[in-house]
Formats: structure tokens, sequence, C-alpha cells
């Protein structure tokens, strides 16, 4: 199975690399809906602590449908505005290294705000089952584990608010006959832990 990619190399030195990259998200995003698509991954071959990186590259073993997304007007306008240097699609090196890239729900609950929507849930829960909602039970302290992840900026335009798409890097290798992402081109635990070429 040969995996393609096309990279997306962002020009400007002193750029707003974590802006950038949710912007291509985004369109990758609504292009996965509109087109029925989940068989696109991203990769960040730059990212480190700091920062996701200079880089987004879309990964596929679907040639034509990585090039019909890289057509879309965001990215020709980037390219010609000379914002981003846009790669022709290439064959992912058999000796590529492999790691996985997961949307980090874990920090979203145990934030205040995921807190707040937690208990709202349980209050609304418990006032259809009739009962009483005791929020004291509840504690927004709750000590948890937050590994490193980077947040991106993205906005919902089916519900019209935004939020914060936090993604983490994990080294778990797990390769798919058919790779299955997410719209957003995450690994996607709903259906299988796809990890993607880091190139």
């Amino acid at each position: 199975m040969d995996w393609y990619y096309k990279t997306i190399r962002f020009v400007p030195t002193n750029c707003n690399n974590e802006f950038l990259a949710a912007k291509c998200i985004n369109i990758l995003h609504g292009f996965s809906y509109r087109h029925d698509i989940r068989s696109i991954g991203i990769s960040f071959p730059n990212w480190c602590n700091e920062t996701v990186g200079d880089r987004i590259s879309f990964v596929s073993i679907d040639k034509m449908a990585l090039d019909y997304l890289l057509t879309q007007n965001y990215f020709k306008e980037m390219q010609d505005l000379g914002y981003f240097d846009i790669s022709k699609t290439l064959i992912v090196p058999i000796e590529c290294t492999f790691a996985c890239f997961k949307r980090y729900q874990k920090i979203d609950k145990s934030s205040a705000a995921g807190f707040h929507r937690k208990i709202k849930r349980l209050a609304k829960r418990a006032h259809n089952r009739g009962e009483v909602f005791d929020n004291k039970k509840y504690n927004i302290y709750k000590q948890c584990d937050i590994r490193h992840y980077h947040s991106l900026a993205e906005e919902s335009k089916s519900k019209g608010y935004g939020f914060r798409l936090n993604i983490q890097r994990t080294n778990e290798v797990s390769i798919n006959n058919i790779p299955i992402f997410s719209s957003y081109g995450l690994a996607n635990t709903a259906h299988t832990l796809q990890s993607v070429p880091i190139i």
C-alpha cells in the first residue's frame, strides 16, 4: 500500500503557525464533509514542544482525493500570495517513520468550561429523570495527568461558536489496510487509531 503526501510550508518566518495550521485543518474539515471523505490525515513533520511547526502535510492512500483537496481556493490563494509553498504529490518513502496525531479531549474535559458543560449535562439528565440535582457532589479540582499537546482555534460553522482543537502526538504505530481519519484528519478512535507518516 502506497501512501502519498503533499506538504505545505508556511513561508513567512514570523508567522503564527498554529493559526495557519488551524485554517488548513478547517479547509480539510469542510472538504471531508462535502465529499464524504475520511481518507486524508494530517502530519506535522516539524512538531516540537513550542509549536506545531512551519509545515503541515496531508497524507492519504487516495492520491486523487489528496490532489483534489489541494485545489481548494484557500490553498491556491495562499500560494499565489507567497504565504504557502506547496509540494507536488509524492510517494512516502518506505523507511519513513510513523506517529499518531489525535484529538486530546482530556484537556477539554478537565478545564473549567469542560467541568461546567458536564454539570449542565448532568443537571439536564437529572431533571429529565425527575430528580433533584446536587452539584456539590462534583469537584472542579479533580487532578488529572495532562500530557503535551498543542491547541488550535477552530470554529464550528454548524453550531456557530469557536472551540479549541487540542492535538497530541504519540509514537503509537497502528497502520490499517483502509485508513480512516476524523474530518479534521486526526486519528479517529471511534473507528481506528491510524498512524501517519512523519514527512
